[in-house]
Protein backbone atom coordinates (compact mmCIF):
# COMPACT_ATOMS: atom_id res chain seq x y z
CA UNK A 1 0.00 0.00 0.00
CA UNK A 2 1.43 3.15 -0.57
CA UNK A 3 1.96 5.90 1.98
CA UNK A 4 0.88 9.46 0.45
CA UNK A 5 1.84 12.78 2.39
CA UNK A 6 -0.96 13.55 4.64
CA UNK A 7 -1.35 17.15 3.81
CA UNK A 8 -2.56 16.17 0.20
CA UNK A 9 0.06 18.29 -1.61
CA UNK A 10 -1.19 17.55 -4.47
CA UNK A 11 -4.33 19.20 -4.25
CA UNK A 12 -5.85 22.46 -3.53
CA UNK A 13 -8.32 24.85 -4.78
CA UNK A 14 -6.35 25.68 -7.95
CA UNK A 15 -4.52 22.55 -8.57
CA UNK A 16 -5.01 18.66 -8.77
CA UNK A 17 -1.51 17.10 -9.99
CA UNK A 18 -0.70 12.75 -8.92
CA UNK A 19 -0.60 11.54 -5.20
CA UNK A 20 2.00 9.33 -6.54
CA UNK A 21 4.56 12.66 -6.38
CA UNK A 22 4.06 12.47 -2.55
CA UNK A 23 4.70 8.94 -2.02
CA UNK A 24 6.63 8.95 1.47
CA UNK A 25 8.98 6.37 0.71
CA UNK A 26 9.92 8.15 -2.55
CA UNK A 27 10.23 11.33 -1.05
CA UNK A 28 12.43 10.04 1.66
CA UNK A 29 15.37 9.48 -1.21
CA UNK A 30 15.37 13.20 -2.58
CA UNK A 31 17.21 15.74 -1.15
CA UNK A 32 15.08 18.58 -2.34
CA UNK A 33 15.65 22.28 -1.60
CA UNK A 34 13.46 24.30 0.97
CA UNK A 35 13.37 26.94 -1.62
CA UNK A 36 14.25 27.17 -5.35
CA UNK A 37 16.03 30.02 -6.95
CA UNK A 38 15.51 30.77 -10.46
CA UNK A 39 19.00 32.36 -12.03
CA UNK A 40 17.23 33.73 -15.82
CA UNK A 41 19.42 33.63 -18.81
CA UNK A 42 16.69 35.06 -21.28
CA UNK A 43 19.61 38.27 -22.26
CA UNK A 44 22.85 36.25 -22.64
CA UNK A 45 22.13 32.84 -23.52
CA UNK A 46 18.46 33.46 -24.80
CA UNK A 47 19.82 35.56 -27.60
CA UNK A 48 22.13 32.98 -28.70
CA UNK A 49 19.01 31.56 -30.25
CA UNK A 50 19.50 32.33 -34.04
CA UNK A 51 17.97 35.11 -35.55
CA UNK A 52 17.21 37.03 -32.37
CA UNK A 53 19.05 40.27 -31.12
CA UNK A 54 18.27 42.18 -28.31
CA UNK A 55 19.18 45.91 -28.08
CA UNK A 56 19.65 47.46 -24.77
CA UNK A 57 15.81 49.07 -25.03
CA UNK A 58 15.19 45.16 -25.31
CA UNK A 59 16.91 44.40 -22.50
CA UNK A 60 16.10 46.85 -20.17
CA UNK A 61 12.44 45.92 -20.69
CA UNK A 62 12.21 41.92 -20.49
CA UNK A 63 14.66 42.81 -17.05
CA UNK A 64 12.14 45.33 -15.47
CA UNK A 65 9.61 42.19 -16.73
CA UNK A 66 12.03 39.42 -15.06
CA UNK A 67 11.98 41.35 -11.91
CA UNK A 68 8.49 41.70 -11.40
CA UNK A 69 8.20 37.95 -12.05
CA UNK A 70 10.76 37.56 -9.14
CA UNK A 71 13.65 35.56 -10.31
CA UNK A 72 16.21 35.95 -8.01
CA UNK A 73 19.19 36.55 -10.88
CA UNK A 74 19.17 38.05 -14.35
CA UNK A 75 22.12 37.36 -16.54
CA UNK A 76 22.21 40.60 -18.38
CA UNK A 77 25.14 39.57 -21.57
CA UNK A 78 28.36 39.86 -22.00
CA UNK A 79 29.82 42.57 -21.03
CA UNK A 80 33.32 42.09 -21.59
CA UNK A 81 32.38 41.40 -25.60
CA UNK A 82 29.43 44.02 -26.11
CA UNK A 83 29.58 47.68 -25.64
CA UNK A 84 25.40 47.25 -25.82
CA UNK A 85 25.80 44.96 -22.83
CA UNK A 86 27.37 47.07 -20.86
CA UNK A 87 25.34 49.86 -21.55
CA UNK A 88 22.29 47.12 -20.44
CA UNK A 89 23.90 46.68 -17.51
CA UNK A 90 23.98 50.34 -16.37
CA UNK A 91 20.82 50.57 -17.01
CA UNK A 92 18.92 48.05 -14.94
CA UNK A 93 21.21 48.79 -12.44
CA UNK A 94 20.06 52.28 -12.25
CA UNK A 95 16.53 50.69 -12.18
CA UNK A 96 17.70 49.31 -8.78
CA UNK A 97 15.44 46.11 -8.97
CA UNK A 98 15.41 43.40 -6.26
CA UNK A 99 17.20 40.90 -8.73
CA UNK A 100 20.93 40.37 -8.69
CA UNK A 101 22.32 41.19 -11.72
CA UNK A 102 25.19 38.71 -13.61
CA UNK A 103 27.67 39.16 -16.30
CA UNK A 104 28.61 36.09 -18.29
CA UNK A 105 32.21 35.90 -18.45
CA UNK A 106 34.78 33.83 -20.14
CA UNK A 107 37.69 32.75 -18.38
CA UNK A 108 39.73 36.25 -18.90
CA UNK A 109 40.48 38.82 -16.33
CA UNK A 110 39.67 41.43 -19.42
CA UNK A 111 36.23 40.20 -19.51
CA UNK A 112 36.01 40.40 -15.21
CA UNK A 113 37.04 43.96 -15.48
CA UNK A 114 34.56 44.81 -18.25
CA UNK A 115 31.73 43.75 -16.19
CA UNK A 116 33.11 45.42 -12.63
CA UNK A 117 33.43 48.49 -14.89
CA UNK A 118 29.67 48.46 -15.49
CA UNK A 119 27.90 47.53 -11.96
CA UNK A 120 27.37 44.15 -12.21
CA UNK A 121 26.68 42.16 -8.80
CA UNK A 122 28.51 39.12 -9.78
CA UNK A 123 29.72 36.97 -12.43
CA UNK A 124 29.71 33.71 -13.98
CA UNK A 125 32.55 32.36 -15.15
CA UNK A 126 33.14 29.40 -17.92
CA UNK A 127 35.07 26.50 -17.22
CA UNK A 128 35.79 23.53 -19.91
CA UNK A 129 34.71 20.54 -17.81
CA UNK A 130 34.95 17.73 -20.12
CA UNK A 131 38.18 16.67 -21.70
CA UNK A 132 36.17 16.80 -25.32
CA UNK A 133 35.58 20.20 -25.30
CA UNK A 134 38.69 21.17 -23.19
CA UNK A 135 40.90 19.85 -25.92
CA UNK A 136 38.47 20.38 -29.16
CA UNK A 137 37.05 23.81 -28.16
CA UNK A 138 39.02 25.67 -26.00
CA UNK A 139 42.69 23.84 -26.81
CA UNK A 140 43.30 24.04 -23.39
CA UNK A 141 43.69 21.14 -20.60
CA UNK A 142 42.42 20.50 -16.93
CA UNK A 143 45.61 22.27 -15.36
CA UNK A 144 45.71 25.69 -17.49
CA UNK A 145 42.30 25.73 -16.54
CA UNK A 146 42.75 25.46 -13.05
CA UNK A 147 45.57 27.68 -13.18
CA UNK A 148 43.78 30.65 -14.85
CA UNK A 149 40.13 30.34 -12.81
CA UNK A 150 42.55 30.58 -9.30
CA UNK A 151 43.68 34.06 -11.20
CA UNK A 152 40.63 35.37 -12.12
CA UNK A 153 38.26 34.00 -10.23
CA UNK A 154 40.17 35.20 -7.18
CA UNK A 155 40.55 38.79 -8.37
CA UNK A 156 36.55 38.55 -8.91
CA UNK A 157 36.28 37.81 -5.79
CA UNK A 158 38.70 40.34 -4.36
CA UNK A 159 36.80 43.23 -6.36
CA UNK A 160 33.39 41.85 -4.04
CA UNK A 161 31.81 39.87 -7.20
CA UNK A 162 30.07 37.20 -6.46
CA UNK A 163 30.98 34.37 -8.82
CA UNK A 164 29.19 31.35 -10.31
CA UNK A 165 31.71 28.56 -12.10
CA UNK A 166 29.51 27.63 -14.76
CA UNK A 167 31.36 23.68 -15.88
CA UNK A 168 30.32 23.50 -19.25
CA UNK A 169 29.63 20.48 -21.05
CA UNK A 170 29.88 18.72 -17.24
CA UNK A 171 27.44 15.73 -18.25
CA UNK A 172 29.64 14.63 -21.09
CA UNK A 173 33.10 14.34 -18.54
CA UNK A 174 33.69 11.82 -15.88
CA UNK A 175 33.10 12.08 -12.24
CA UNK A 176 37.23 11.88 -11.90
CA UNK A 177 37.83 15.33 -14.14
CA UNK A 178 34.87 16.70 -12.37
CA UNK A 179 36.15 16.03 -8.80
CA UNK A 180 39.65 17.31 -10.05
CA UNK A 181 38.05 20.78 -11.55
CA UNK A 182 35.88 21.29 -8.48
CA UNK A 183 38.54 20.72 -5.64
CA UNK A 184 40.87 23.11 -7.52
CA UNK A 185 38.29 26.08 -7.95
CA UNK A 186 35.72 25.90 -5.25
CA UNK A 187 37.77 28.06 -2.82
CA UNK A 188 37.04 30.60 -5.53
CA UNK A 189 33.63 30.74 -5.86
CA UNK A 190 30.11 31.16 -4.54
CA UNK A 191 28.63 28.47 -6.79
CA UNK A 192 29.05 25.72 -8.92
CA UNK A 193 26.78 24.94 -11.92
CA UNK A 194 26.22 21.77 -13.93
CA UNK A 195 25.58 22.56 -17.16
CA UNK A 196 24.34 19.90 -19.53
CA UNK A 197 25.56 21.73 -22.95
CA UNK A 198 24.17 19.94 -25.12
CA UNK A 199 21.21 18.55 -23.67
CA UNK A 200 22.64 15.18 -23.65
CA UNK A 201 21.68 13.18 -19.96
CA UNK A 202 18.25 11.67 -18.95
CA UNK A 203 16.50 12.52 -15.77
CA UNK A 204 17.60 9.74 -13.86
CA UNK A 205 21.25 10.38 -14.81
CA UNK A 206 20.71 14.05 -14.00
CA UNK A 207 19.81 12.95 -10.65
CA UNK A 208 22.63 10.40 -9.81
CA UNK A 209 25.10 13.35 -11.05
CA UNK A 210 23.85 16.36 -8.56
CA UNK A 211 24.01 13.41 -6.13
CA UNK A 212 27.37 12.32 -6.68
CA UNK A 213 28.95 16.12 -7.22
CA UNK A 214 27.09 17.52 -4.08
CA UNK A 215 29.38 14.75 -2.02
CA UNK A 216 32.24 16.74 -3.98
CA UNK A 217 31.39 19.79 -2.66
CA UNK A 218 30.08 22.30 0.03
CA UNK A 219 29.38 24.74 -2.10
CA UNK A 220 25.48 25.13 -3.60
CA UNK A 221 25.08 23.22 -6.89
CA UNK A 222 23.51 24.93 -9.61
CA UNK A 223 22.16 23.23 -12.99
CA UNK A 224 22.13 24.88 -16.51
CA UNK A 225 20.09 22.30 -19.37
CA UNK A 226 19.75 22.63 -22.56
CA UNK A 227 16.55 21.16 -24.89
CA UNK A 228 18.00 18.97 -27.97
CA UNK A 229 16.51 15.86 -26.59
CA UNK A 230 13.30 17.74 -25.22
CA UNK A 231 14.42 17.20 -21.37
CA UNK A 232 15.41 20.58 -19.81
CA UNK A 233 12.40 20.58 -18.01
CA UNK A 234 12.63 17.06 -17.10
CA UNK A 235 16.51 17.72 -16.08
CA UNK A 236 16.11 20.53 -13.90
CA UNK A 237 13.42 18.87 -12.05
CA UNK A 238 15.83 16.01 -11.51
CA UNK A 239 18.63 17.83 -10.41
CA UNK A 240 16.55 19.47 -8.09
CA UNK A 241 15.32 16.71 -6.78
CA UNK A 242 18.86 15.65 -6.12
CA UNK A 243 19.70 18.85 -4.34
CA UNK A 244 20.45 21.53 -6.93
CA UNK A 245 19.01 25.03 -5.46
CA UNK A 246 19.00 27.18 -8.16
CA UNK A 247 17.22 26.20 -11.59
CA UNK A 248 19.13 28.25 -15.01
CA UNK A 249 15.84 29.56 -17.26
CA UNK A 250 15.25 31.54 -20.24
CA UNK A 251 11.76 32.69 -21.00
CA UNK A 252 10.03 30.35 -23.09
CA UNK A 253 13.08 28.15 -23.06
CA UNK A 254 14.47 30.26 -25.84
CA UNK A 255 18.04 29.79 -26.75
CA UNK A 256 21.05 28.31 -28.70
CA UNK A 257 19.98 25.28 -30.83
CA UNK A 258 16.68 23.60 -29.89
CA UNK A 259 16.46 26.61 -26.33
CA UNK A 260 17.02 26.17 -22.90
CA UNK A 261 14.90 25.20 -19.60
CA UNK A 262 12.01 27.35 -20.02
CA UNK A 263 11.31 29.37 -16.54
CA UNK A 264 7.40 28.50 -16.26
CA UNK A 265 7.97 24.88 -16.45
CA UNK A 266 10.33 24.70 -13.89
CA UNK A 267 8.68 27.06 -11.53
CA UNK A 268 4.84 25.60 -11.45
CA UNK A 269 6.78 22.15 -11.46
CA UNK A 270 8.76 22.68 -9.06
CA UNK A 271 6.02 24.09 -7.00
CA UNK A 272 3.08 21.81 -7.96
CA UNK A 273 5.18 18.55 -8.69
CA UNK A 274 7.68 18.58 -5.82
CA UNK A 275 6.36 20.71 -3.23
CA UNK A 276 9.01 22.93 -3.42
CA UNK A 277 8.76 26.85 -2.39
CA UNK A 278 9.90 28.92 -5.42
CA UNK A 279 10.87 32.64 -5.45
CA UNK A 280 9.18 33.21 -9.17
CA UNK A 281 5.99 34.96 -8.83
CA UNK A 282 3.35 32.17 -10.87
CA UNK A 283 0.76 34.68 -11.68
CA UNK A 284 3.34 36.88 -13.41
CA UNK A 285 4.09 34.46 -15.76
CA UNK A 286 1.69 34.44 -18.67
CA UNK A 287 2.52 38.17 -19.20
CA UNK A 288 5.82 37.56 -18.83
CA UNK A 289 5.88 35.21 -21.51
CA UNK A 290 3.67 37.02 -23.69
CA UNK A 291 5.85 40.29 -23.11
CA UNK A 292 9.12 38.61 -24.23
CA UNK A 293 7.49 36.73 -27.10
CA UNK A 294 6.35 40.85 -28.37
CA UNK A 295 10.18 42.51 -28.04
CA UNK A 296 11.76 38.96 -29.22
CA UNK A 297 9.60 38.69 -32.43
CA UNK A 298 9.42 35.04 -31.47
CA UNK A 299 6.10 33.63 -30.80
CA UNK A 300 4.95 31.40 -27.87
CA UNK A 301 3.98 28.32 -29.13
CA UNK A 302 0.20 27.98 -28.94
CA UNK A 303 0.22 24.21 -26.98
CA UNK A 304 3.20 25.52 -24.93
CA UNK A 305 3.18 24.05 -21.63
CA UNK A 306 2.10 26.39 -18.92
CA UNK A 307 1.95 29.85 -21.02
CA UNK A 308 1.04 28.67 -24.58
CA UNK A 309 -2.52 30.42 -25.44
CA UNK A 310 -4.57 27.54 -26.27
CA UNK A 311 -3.69 25.65 -22.41
CA UNK A 312 -7.19 26.89 -21.65
CA UNK A 313 -8.89 26.23 -24.98
CA UNK A 314 -11.93 23.77 -24.73
CA UNK A 315 -12.98 22.26 -28.07
CA UNK A 316 -13.50 18.88 -27.81
CA UNK A 317 -16.33 17.16 -26.35
CA UNK A 318 -15.05 15.47 -23.75
CA UNK A 319 -12.51 18.59 -22.54
CA UNK A 320 -16.02 20.19 -22.25
CA UNK A 321 -18.16 17.73 -20.58
CA UNK A 322 -14.89 17.57 -17.92
CA UNK A 323 -15.09 21.00 -17.34
CA UNK A 324 -18.52 21.31 -16.91
CA UNK A 325 -18.88 18.24 -14.57
CA UNK A 326 -15.78 19.01 -12.62
CA UNK A 327 -16.60 22.92 -11.76
CA UNK A 328 -16.52 22.07 -8.39
CA UNK A 329 -13.07 20.01 -8.24
CA UNK A 330 -11.16 21.44 -11.57
CA UNK A 331 -9.95 18.46 -12.43
CA UNK A 332 -10.45 19.58 -16.01
CA UNK A 333 -6.93 20.74 -15.79
CA UNK A 334 -3.82 20.44 -13.67
CA UNK A 335 -3.70 23.75 -12.45
CA UNK A 336 -6.22 27.31 -12.56
CA UNK A 337 -5.49 29.70 -14.65
CA UNK A 338 -5.74 32.31 -11.62
CA UNK A 339 -2.35 30.47 -10.76
CA UNK A 340 -0.30 31.63 -14.01
CA UNK A 341 -2.33 34.24 -14.31
CA UNK A 342 -3.70 33.11 -17.81
CA UNK A 343 -7.04 35.57 -18.97
CA UNK A 344 -9.17 32.55 -19.15
CA UNK A 345 -11.01 29.47 -20.73
CA UNK A 346 -11.54 29.97 -24.87
CA UNK A 347 -14.34 28.27 -26.06
CA UNK A 348 -14.21 27.05 -29.58
CA UNK A 349 -16.48 25.12 -31.81
CA UNK A 350 -15.51 22.31 -34.83
CA UNK A 351 -16.53 18.95 -35.51
CA UNK A 352 -14.94 17.80 -32.38
CA UNK A 353 -17.34 19.83 -30.05
CA UNK A 354 -20.46 18.33 -28.36
CA UNK A 355 -23.71 19.67 -26.69
CA UNK A 356 -22.05 21.22 -23.44
CA UNK A 357 -19.50 23.16 -25.87
CA UNK A 358 -22.48 24.59 -27.85
CA UNK A 359 -24.07 25.43 -24.17
CA UNK A 360 -21.10 26.65 -22.98
CA UNK A 361 -21.14 29.00 -26.16
CA UNK A 362 -24.27 30.17 -26.58
CA UNK A 363 -23.97 30.88 -22.72
CA UNK A 364 -20.89 33.02 -23.73
CA UNK A 365 -22.45 34.92 -26.78
CA UNK A 366 -25.61 35.82 -24.11
CA UNK A 367 -27.79 33.80 -26.34
CA UNK A 368 -30.56 30.90 -25.58
CA UNK A 369 -31.34 28.58 -27.50
CA UNK A 370 -33.81 24.86 -27.50
CA UNK A 371 -31.51 21.79 -26.75
CA UNK A 372 -33.93 20.23 -29.30
CA UNK A 373 -32.24 22.26 -31.63
CA UNK A 374 -28.66 21.50 -30.66
CA UNK A 375 -28.28 18.30 -33.37
CA UNK A 376 -28.91 20.48 -35.91
CA UNK A 377 -26.51 22.64 -34.97
CA UNK A 378 -23.91 20.61 -34.52
CA UNK A 379 -24.21 18.64 -37.79
CA UNK A 380 -24.39 22.12 -39.50
CA UNK A 381 -20.77 23.25 -37.28
CA UNK A 382 -19.25 19.67 -37.95
CA UNK A 383 -20.17 20.24 -41.65
CA UNK A 384 -18.73 23.79 -42.30
CA UNK A 385 -15.38 23.01 -39.35
CA UNK A 386 -14.68 19.98 -42.21
CA UNK A 387 -14.73 22.75 -45.16
CA UNK A 388 -11.98 24.89 -43.43
CA UNK A 389 -10.46 22.04 -41.70
CA UNK A 390 -10.41 24.07 -38.59
CA UNK A 391 -12.52 25.74 -35.88
CA UNK A 392 -15.60 28.11 -36.61
CA UNK A 393 -15.30 31.56 -35.37
CA UNK A 394 -18.62 33.14 -33.31
CA UNK A 395 -19.90 35.03 -36.59
CA UNK A 396 -19.67 31.54 -38.08
CA UNK A 397 -21.70 29.57 -35.25
CA UNK A 398 -24.51 33.30 -36.02
CA UNK A 399 -24.97 32.64 -39.68
CA UNK A 400 -25.56 28.91 -38.91
CA UNK A 401 -28.13 30.44 -36.58
CA UNK A 402 -29.48 32.37 -38.91
CA UNK A 403 -29.75 29.99 -41.40
CA UNK A 404 -31.81 27.96 -38.88
CA UNK A 405 -33.92 30.82 -38.18
CA UNK A 406 -32.88 30.67 -34.76
CA UNK A 407 -31.27 34.39 -34.47
CA UNK A 408 -31.91 37.17 -36.60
Amino acid sequence: MVNFLSQKMWESSKHYVSPFNFDVAMMGKLSLPKKLKFHDVTLRDGEQQAGLVFTKYDKVMIGRSLNRAGVDRIEVGTPGISAEDRDAMRALIAATLDAKLYSWCRNKKLDIMAAKECGSQGITIEVPASQVIMKDAYSTTVAETLSTIAENAGYAKSEGLEVLLLLVDSTRSDLETLKMIIDGVEKYCDAIALSDSFGVIFPFAMFNLVSKVKSMTNKPVEVHCHNDFGMATANTLAAVAAGASVAHVTVNGIGERAGNTPLGEVALGAKLLLGVDVTVRLEELYRLSNATAEITGFPTPPNKPIVGQNVFNIESAQAAQWLVKSASRGYAYPFSKDLVGHPGYKLILSKKSGPQNLELKLKELGLKVNTDKYPQILGMIYERSLQKKGAITDDELLEILQDLNIYK
